[in-house]
C-alpha cells in the first residue's frame, strides 16, 4: 500500500487515458460502433467532424475555390440544412500547400489527440495518487472528449500553450513563440501571453508578444469581424457570457427578453458584480500573494495561462465546450493549494470540484447515473453555466491575488505588498 501511495499520479492519469481509449477501440472493433454517447459525447455523422472542416478546405483551395468563411468542399454541406461556417482564421486555408486534404483527416485527428494528452501530462509536474485520479477524471470528461471526438484544433492550441510553459524557465522570448503562434492560429489563445506578465523579468517579452498579436489583429480585422458574424451561437455544448444570456432568454426571464444590446449590457453588469464580490471575498479565501506563491513555478504559470484563456473566452462570446479543456492547466495549482493546510481552508477543493463538475456536466447528455440524466436534460437552465460563471470570477480573483504587482497597502490581501 505504501508503494502504491508513492506512485506518481501522472502514471495513473496516463494509464486511465490509455485504458479508456483501448476499451473504446475494442468496442468499435467488435460492434462497428464507437460508444461516444455512452460517455456523454454526441457523436458526429463522420469521425473528426470539426477537423474535416479544415482539411476539406485545403482540397478547395488547391482547386482555386475560396473556402473562407464558408467551405463548399465541406462533407456536411449536402447533409446539413445549414452551411457550416469556418471556426478558424483564414490562415488555416493556406496550409493546403502542405499537400494534405480531407483524406488525411483520421491520422491528423489521432495525432492531435495524442499530442494533446502528452501535453496535458507533461505540464503538471509530479502528482499524488489522489491528484492523478482527479486529473484522469478531467482528462476523460465529456467536455474534453468532445474535442477529441471532433478532432478540434483547439486541442493543438492547448499543446502550443503547454510548449510555451515548458520553454518559459529557459527563455521568455522562446516561450513567446508558441504562445503567439497559438494566438495567431485561433485568436482566443492570445490571452495565454498573460503568463509573460507574471514576473517582471518577462515583461519586455510580454510586450513584444502583445504588439505582434495586436498588429496581426489589426491586419486581419475584417476576417475577425466575419468570423464573429458567421460562427453559430448555441446553448447546448457551449459556455460563455453569451450562453448565459441566451439560456436566460430561453427560460423566459423578463429582462433577457429585451433587445440584444440591452440584454448584454445587463449581463455585463451581473458579471462585473459577481467579479467584484469574488475579489472582495479573496481577502478570506486567498489571504496574500506571498503565501500563495507556488513551490512549483510551472504550476503557477500554467494556472495563469489556463485561467487567462478561459476567462477571455468566457467574456468574449459563445464557446463550444471542448474549449473548457484549457481549465486543465488550472488543476495542478489548485491541487497544490489544497495540500497546504491552513492556507485557504477547503476553497481550492471546492473550486476544483466545480471545475471537474462543469467538465462532466457540459454535455448534451451527461453520463449521470440513477436516471438523473433525464432529470438533468429537463432543466430549463443548464446548471453548469452557474459553475462556469463562478469559476470565471474566482479564477480572475486568484490571478489578481497572485499578481506580483506592488499594490497600495489598503488593496493588498492580508497586508502583503
Amino acid at each position: 500500500m505504501r508503494r502504491l501511495s508513492r506512485l506518481d499520479g501522472r502514471v495513473v492519469a496516463g494509464g486511465a487515458v490509455v485504458v479508456f481509449f483501448a476499451v473504446l477501440l475494442l468496442f468499435r472493433a467488435t460492434t462497428g460502433v464507437t460508444p461516444w454517447a455512452t460517455v456523454g459525447v454526441a457523436p458526429g455523422d463522420l469521425s473528426f467532424a470539426d477537423l474535416r472542416s479544415v482539411t476539406s478546405s485545403w482540397d478547395c483551395e488547391r482547386r482555386g475555390v475560396e473556402a473562407f468563411p464558408y467551405n463548399p468542399c465541406d462533407p456536411f454541406i449536402h447533409s446539413s440544412a445549414f452551411r457550416r461556417a469556418a471556426n478558424y482564421p483564414r490562415l488555416w486555408t493556406s496550409f493546403w500547400h502542405l499537400g494534405l486534404g480531407e483524406g488525411d483527416t483520421v491520422p491528423l485527428g489521432v495525432a492531435i489527440a495524442v499530442v494533446f494528452y502528452v501535453a496535458a501530462l507533461a505540464v503538471t509536474g509530479p502528482l499524488t495518487l489522489g491528484e492523478g485520479v482527479v486529473y484522469a477524471a478531467a482528462l476523460l470528461a465529456p467536455a474534453t472528449l468532445l474535442g477529441v471526438e471532433r478532432g478540434n484544433v483547439d486541442l493543438l492550441m492547448f499543446a502550443l500553450i503547454v510548449a510555451g510553459l515548458l520553454l518559459l524557465p529557459r527563455s521568455a522570448w522562446a516561450a513567446a513563440v508558441p504562445l503567439v503562434l497559438a494566438g495567431v492560429l485561433k485568436l482566443f489563445p492570445a490571452a495565454g501571453i498573460a503568463v509573460l506578465f507574471r514576473r517582471r523579468g518577462r515583461f519586455i517579452a510580454g510586450l513584444a508578444a502583445a504588439a505582434v498579436l495586436v498588429a496581426y489583429g489589426l491586419a486581419t480585422l475584417s476576417d475577425i469581424r466575419t468570423l464573429r458574424s458567421v460562427i453559430p451561437r448555441e446553448v447546448v455544448n457551449s459556455y460563455g457570457a453569451g450562453v448565459v444570456a441566451d439560456a436566460l432568454r430561453s427560460t423566459g426571464v423578463s429582462w433577457a427578453q429585451t433587445g440584444s444590446d440591452v440584454r448584454y449590457v445587463r449581463l455585463a453588469v451581473l458579471v462585473l458584480g459577481l467579479l467584484l464580490a469574488a475579489l472582495l471575498l479573496q481577502r478570506r479565501w486567498l489571504p496574500g500573494r506571498t503565501s500563495l506563491g507556488s513551490d512549483n513555478d510551472r504550476r503557477m504559470d500554467a494556472f495563469w495561462a489556463g485561467g487567462a484563456v478561459y476567462s477571455a473566452s468566457y467574456v468574449f462570446g459563445n464557446n463550444f465546450d471542448y474549449r473548457l479543456a484549457f481549465l486543465l492547466l488550472c488543476v495542478p495549482q489548485l491541487c497544490a493549494w489544497g495540500r497546504r493546510p491552513g492556507l485557504v481552508g477547503r476553497m481550492p477543493w471546492v473550486v476544483l470540484g466545480a471545475l471537474i463538475a462543469t467538465l462532466w456536466l457540459s454535455s448534451a447528455q451527461p453520463p449521470l447515473p440513477f436516471g438523473l440524466q433525464t432529470w438533468y436534460e429537463g432543466l430549463s437552465f443548464p446548471p453548469e453555466e452557474i459553475l462556469n460563471w463562478a469559476l470565471f470570477a474566482w479564477i480572475i480573483g486568484a490571478v489578481v491575488a497572485t499578481a506580483p504587482l506592488a499594490l497600495p497597502r489598503r488593496l493588498a490581501w492580508g497586508g502583503v505588498r
